[in-house]
């Protein structure tokens, strides 16, 4: 990575936690983690959000609701 590796490295941040980052990128993001304590750390706290919110329950809205919605922006567009 160049001078601004660090920058580089945290705007690449979620795609290399994601394992979405091409081969070459993700080697170099993770370079520079093992160089860099204060983007590994940053690291470190988004894995950790990821995890505790991927362990939320997850709660579906009612059936009901996209058709409510929806009558709503109809309404909305109709009076507008």
């Amino acid at each position: 990575m160049s001078g601004k590796s660090c920058e580089e490295a945290l705007d690449r941040l979620y795609e290399f936690i994601d394992n979405e980052l091409p081969p070459e990128e993700l080697r170099r993001v993770s370079e520079h983690l093992q160089e860099c304590s204060g983007c590994d750390a940053e690291r470190r706290v988004n894995e950790k959000i990821k995890q505790i919110v991927s362990g939320c329950p997850k709660e579906s809205a009612p059936d009901d609701l996209r058709a409510r919605v929806l009558a709503v922006i109809a309404e909305a567009r109709e009076s507008g």
